[in-house]
This record gives C-alpha cells, structure tokens and sequence, in this order.
C-alpha cells in the first residue's frame, strides 16, 4: 500500500513535469512502450525489483533496452536512481499513463473473448460505449480460451458478461438449486 502511494506522489510530479515542458504525448507512448517491455521480460522486471542489484546497473540496463529514450525519462530514471525507488519504475508509469487518461477524457475498456476480435467489432463497441460515457474509449482487446464463446466487456466499475462459460456456470448453479441429485 505504501508503494503504491509513493508511485502515484511520483506520477503526479512527473506528469506536472511532463505538462508543463508539453512533452506529455511522448513520454506516454515511451511508458506504453515501456511497460510493455517489462511485461514480456519477466527477468527484467524482477531486475528492477531486486534490492540487491545496484541502482546504476538498473539504469544502464533499462537504458540500453529503451535505446533512444527522451530526455525527460532519461533524467526520470535518473532520478528514481537517486531517490533508490527504481523499484517502482513499472507501477509509477501504469500511474502515469492513468492520469494521461484522465486528464484527456480516455476510458479504457476491457474487451475479453475466445477469440481476437475484428476491428469493425471494436470500432462498434467504440461506438456504444462513447454514447453511454461521452469520452474516448481506448479497447484492450483480451484472448480468454476459457471463456469457449461471448465476452466480458470492463468499463471502469461495470463489467457486462456475455460468455459462455458464464452462462453454463449459472446454469449450473440453478440447476444445482433446483435438484439436489447434481
């Protein structure tokens, strides 16, 4: 919990900074790019994490990964080197990124199916959901082999399941009520 409280003290600070050079639109396509690196290398996130490897070794190897970063994260990660809280590098950018959204009116939703699905069914969805929140909607598409068919749409608090595992759990549920020999 502490953690996260200081993740978001430094998102805010750095988002001010960002705001204030105008740099924000860059610096968040660096963090989205970021965090996704750090989530496909599970050996660098831990990296960052581990209280035994130096901070300057953190650096080099998360600036050798990012490459051509600008100067604004550089000197970011410089310092959270500083400070010693380069451990929380991955839960300060996700804090980041969410006040981009919330300062720019984007909602993200959360599109989970069997199945990739089309754009034309996410342009739909898009769609929908604007009219109902009137804000932008970004769609994180979502593949649950689970689910065997529908989808679970994640709007913020709402969440609207539609899958077939859903629906046979439930019927399987009342049928369990309903006769006590299942």
């Amino acid at each position: 919990m502490i953690k996260q409280v200081a993740a978001i003290r430094y998102a805010k600070a750095y988002f001010a900074h960002c705001q204030y050079t105008n740099s924000t639109e860059e610096v968040v396509i660096e963090s989205e790019n970021l965090i996704e690196i750090l989530s496909n290398n599970s050996n660098l996130y831990k990296t960052l994490k581990n209280k035994i490897v130096p901070n300057q070794t953190k650096k080099k190897i998360l600036l050798s990964i990012c490459g051509n970063v600008s100067e604004n994260l550089e000197s970011f990660i410089e310092m959270l080197v500083r400070k010693n809280r380069l451990d929380l590098f991955n839960d300060i950018l996700n804090q980041f990124i969410e006040l981009y959204k919330t300062s720019s009116g984007i909602e993200t939703c959360y599109l989970t199916s069997a199945h990739k699905t089309t754009s034309n069914i996410e342009e739909n969805l898009r769609f929908l959901i604007k009219k109902i929140t009137k804000n932008k909607i970004k769609i994180i598409n979502i593949v649950d082999k689970d689910l065997i068919g529908g989808f679970i749409i994640k709007v913020g608090d709402v969440q609207f399941d539609n899958s077939v595992s859903s629906t046979l759990s439930k019927l399987k549920t009342t049928l369990k009520k309903e006769n006590t020999f299942i």
